[in-house]
């Protein structure tokens, strides 16, 4: 098995990916699921961009502050991959103690102060195992949805790579403590000037799967398959291939754009200091496929076998 099979292989069996195979239980709620994390509903001539998260107890349970955040990061994250500003964000915290929920709420207060979005209410228990999660909202005029992706587009990557990796998991980078505040409020407006220009067909952000898995869901969502050129992928000085096609970073995002429009979907990201390079492109595949030195290796066959299991393309027209 080559190195590049064993990378493939990697990704496959990480716990990213193992957990979004259980995501078809939500189809038990009758709705007519997409794939994109955020709902858009039309109102006024916009689009009202709704979404949720909900953050691991365990996590909570030993680092408050940092969850705190992560709950913010995570919807904030939803709505720009939408196109969308985020307006608002609502939590709902259940902790053992006041020293618990004071780390928890710093936690939110900080990250939603430094990314621009208001807290504008929410929910508190206190006495009892901790629990979080949170929901925002968030306007759009112009919103980019997974399953608009389509053979031919080009694959971009776009990071923030001024961070580190926090302590909570070797896999979770973050740009908050390193990036200036005054960059991180504005990074999101890159996607809303993406989506109103028109050059991007879809874009997802990249979460626990990491960059591999979360290309896998927009695939999904589309009904493509991608070639993902692996050594093009903009990543940070000193970090590996491997952690970081595995890594959830606080500002990731995959966009499919019109080939011919590649430049123009590039500009908003460069222009902001962003590192957003192209890194493969879409086919009818409906495989997933791991580029690097001439070879490619397989990670997932959608056509064989469902990721998520979430509605596809065809089942949705019918």
């Amino acid at each position: 098995m080559s190195a590049l099979q064993r990378l493939a292989e990697t990704i496959r069996r990480s716990p990213g990916i193992t957990a979004k195979r259980e995501l078809a239980l939500v189809r038990r709620l009758g709705t007519d699921l997409d794939g994109d994390d955020g709902a858009a509903l039309p109102h006024d001539g916009e689009y009202v961009i709704l979404c949720g998260e909900a953050i691991a107890p365990a996590f909570v349970r030993r680092d408050p502050h940092a969850a705190g955040a992560a709950a913010v990061v995570t919807n904030v994250s939803d709505v720009r991959a939408m196109g969308g500003r985020p307006i608002g964000l609502v939590d709902m915290l259940v902790s053992p103690d006041r020293e618990h929920a004071t780390a928890a709420l710093d936690g939110i207060a900080w990250a939603a102060d430094l990314l621009g979005v208001d807290v504008v209410g929410g929910h508190l228990t206190l006495g009892h195992e901790p629990a979080l999660s949170a929901s925002c909202t968030g306007i759009a005029t112009s919103p980019l949805f997974g399953r608009e992706a389509r053979p031919g587009d080009e694959l971009l990557a776009a990071f923030s790579l001024e961070g580190r990796y926090v302590q909570s998991g070797r896999f979770f980078f973050s740009s908050l403590r390193d990036r200036d505040p005054r960059l991180l409020r504005e990074d999101g407006e890159a996607l809303v000037e993406l989506a109103q220009s028109g050059a991007a067909h879809a874009a997802r952000d990249i979460s626990m799967p990491g960059a591999a898995g979360s290309l896998l869901q927009l695939l999904e969502t589309a009904g493509c398959g991608a070639t993902l050129e692996i050594e093009r992928m903009p990543r940070p000085r000193g970090v590996s291939i491997e952690r970081w096609l595995l890594t959830f970073p606080s500002f990731g995002f995959l966009i499919a754009a019109a080939p011919d429009r590649t430049f123009e979907a590039l500009e908003p990201f460069r222009r902001r200091g962003l590192a957003c390079g192209s890194c493969g492109r879409l086919d009818g595949s409906r495989a997933l496929r791991l580029a690097a030195s001439g070879a490619t290796a397989q990670v997932w066959d959608l056509a064989a076998e469902a990721f998520t299991g979430l509605p596809t393309p065809s089942e949705r027209s019918t």
